[in-house]
């Protein structure tokens, strides 16, 4: 089967029909610190554009959606740190990046050297047709020798669905006949605070059984629409 990426629409095809694609599968996974972060950001924009009692009503309504700015922010954040990333590994060129990017991105190279970290892939896209997904992932690393997946996050710290995600890029890799010998997963958190924390997770069977039953409940869902 021929499989191909439609870039515009972020779609993930085989034969040119529509694979599901990973991070859509995981957004039924419920996410409850997301409540209190959209409600933080809602309070934190009365906060700051509320001057008298003459404009709440316009103020309240676009604290409504005020967390909706904040995400797309972070996207743009995330989305540019990991494109000079991928740069810097494919090409070898140091990105021009400023403030917070900049320290994320040295810290980035720190933690290579201390770990003797060596880049086997990035960004490479992968399928399975028995599971019909598609995805991207950043990452195919090894670490002392020891090869894994690997994600670089942006957010404020390190889920679970990062690793249920990784899991499912090693499933479509088993499919592929590809990176064969995956010891387990990698989380890079570049977090914003111009920190990095990383985790590892060598229990890939656990991993890839919950990407499954998230698979699973996702095609239930979308079957029921």
């Amino acid at each position: 089967m021929s499989y191909s990426f439609n870039e515009s629409k972020h779609i993930h095809l085989l034969d040119d029909k529509p694979l599901h694609g990973i991070t859509t599968v995981l957004k039924v996974i419920n996410k409850p610190f997301l409540i209190q972060w959209s409600a933080n950001m809602a309070c934190d924009y009365v906060r700051t554009n509320l001057k008298d009692l003459n404009n709440l009503e316009e103020v309240l309504n676009k604290a409504k959606t005020a967390y909706r700015i904040k995400q797309e922010t972070a996207s743009d954040f995330g989305t540019n740190l990991h494109k000079a990333i991928e740069v810097w590994i494919k090409e070898k060129k140091e990105p021009i990046l400023q403030d917070t990017p900049k320290i994320l991105f040295n810290k980035f190279k720190e933690w290579v050297d201390k770990e003797n970290v060596k880049f086997i892939e990035s960004e490479k896209h992968v399928w399975s047709k028995d599971l019909w997904i598609g995805g991207i992932l950043d990452l195919v690393i090894t670490i002392n020798d020891k090869k894994y997946i690997g994600d670089i996050k942006t957010s404020s710290g390190i889920y679970n669905e990062a690793f249920f995600q990784m899991a499912a890029y090693d499933l479509c890799l088993q499919e592929m006949k590809e990176h064969q010998n995956i010891e387990g997963y990698v989380v890079i958190n570049l977090k914003k605070d111009g920190n990095l924390d990383f985790k590892l997770a060598t229990n890939k069977q656990l991993n890839q059984d919950a990407f499954k039953y998230a698979l699973n409940l996702y095609k239930i869902i979308s079957s029921l629409e």
